[in-house]
């Protein structure tokens, strides 16, 4: 295939994704702006009252569980005294699951997964 070909099947398919992953992203770091923040950063090594989420993706790759990364943090947000960080106290709103629509989880997770 020539080159402009390939360019132009390229933006084609950009085109129709419409930049949903981008933007559900966007809307992750809004919702964790919104319900999150407050007790968690994403700079490595500051702690507000809990854990520093920089890196939480690639901590939550190297689980022992056999799970997706995206499924362990979907787990520590909907179930966190499964996923107590050492040092920490559960001091996660039990009832945050039903703060968050899901279509917000699943935005806040995509955010997540990009703190590598």
């Amino acid at each position: 295939m020539k080159p402009f070909v390939i360019s132009a099947l390229a933006a084609a398919v950009m085109a129709a994704c419409g930049g949903g992953v981008t933007d559900d992203i966007a809307r992750g770091q809004q919702v964790f702006s919104q319900n999150c923040a407050a007790c968690h950063s994403v700079s490595s090594g500051v702690v507000i009252v809990g854990p520093s989420l920089a890196g939480v993706a690639t901590r939550a790759a190297a689980n022992d569980d056999e799970l997706l990364p995206r499924e362990v943090l979907r787990r520590s947000i909907l179930s966190p005294q499964a996923e107590i960080v050492e040092g920490f106290k559960n001091l996660m709103p039990p009832d945050f699951e039903r703060k968050l629509v899901e279509a917000d989880l699943e935005a806040l997770l995509s955010y997540l997964m990009t703190l590598q």
